[in-house]
């Protein structure tokens, strides 16, 4: 039974500097926390989620989150915890974690969403469907669909960062 789950953003969604998570939550004294783990594991960002229901009610919850400007990012693959509290220690980083990974990009204005025709390449839809991008940010923000670069196929749909 969970008493915390993460439902935005969902896993290999693409975020900015300013994101929303949303779910449902119950958690001591109405709170459950978050973080962002860059890359290498190491905490990017972190806080708390207030309004969260407590002593077993479950409620739902949101949150807007704006990462520091000390953090930046052009498609880096960072994991979003959203976790309750653990005073005794035995769950770290505490219960019923939620692990989310995720693409940031913290110039993120949005995306477009492309359908791949025969004879797309990655360069010519960052030059077209995207605003400020290169091939390599196309294929970051759709590493849970691509491999490699030169390999996209025809009726595949692809997020295309706006920074």
């Amino acid at each position: 039974m969970r008493l915390i789950e993460v439902r935005q953003p969902r896993e290999h969604d693409l975020i900015g500097r300013r994101f929303t998570i949303a779910g449902f939550a119950s958690g001591f004294e109405a709170t459950v926390l978050w973080r962002v783990l860059g890359e290498d594991g190491n905490p990017l960002a972190e806080g708390l989620v207030q309004g969260a229901g407590s002593n077993g009610v479950i409620q739902d919850v949101g949150h807007d989150v704006t990462l520091p400007s000390s953090v930046s990012a052009r498609g880096g693959h960072v994991v979003l915890q959203v976790f309750g509290d653990d005073a005794s220690g035995e769950h770290p980083p505490g219960t019923d974690l939620n692990e989310v990974r995720v693409t940031l990009f913290t110039g993120l204005r949005g995306w477009r969403l492309h359908e791949l025709i025969r004879g797309d390449t990655l360069s010519e839809i960052a030059r077209d469907v995207g605003e400020n991008i290169g091939f390599q940010d196309v294929f970051e923000a759709n590493r849970d669909l691509l491999t490699d670069p030169d390999l996209i196929v025809p009726g595949q749909v692809l997020r295309v960062p706006l920074l």
